[in-house]
């Protein structure tokens, strides 16, 4: 009887260190697959956030251009303005050079 009860506590001391074996396989299985999942999951992330990033340069960009856009036609305009005022002032120059050299020639 002593025999059978040894044996039988060897039994469950094997049962129980193979269970434990199991276990700490099984620990280490779900550990590798948690560190693949968040891995994946971080990645799903940081590529979310980079396309969040593109999207608001995007906007800050067009937004940019159609504030700037006024200011731009306004110094068009200025330049316009500028140069036609360029362009009276040599005709008048022009004008009065002709004027000055046929009336000191007297060849009119």
């Amino acid at each position: 009887m002593a025999l059978e009860a040894i044996k039988s506590i060897k039994e469950a001391e094997e049962k129980a260190a193979d269970i434990v074996n199991k276990a700490i396989l099984g620990s280490k299985d779900i550990l590798k697959r948690s560190e693949i999942e968040a891995e994946v999951q971080y990645k799903r992330v940081l590529d979310a956030a980079r396309e969040e990033t593109k999207k608001i340069i995007e906007n800050a960009k067009e937004e940019g251009k159609r504030k700037s856009e006024p200011i731009f036609e306004k110094g068009r305009a200025e330049v316009e303005s500028i140069l036609n005022l360029e362009s009276e002032r040599f005709e008048r120059a022009v004008n009065t050079v002709v004027e000055r050299i046929v009336k000191n020639n007297g060849n009119s």
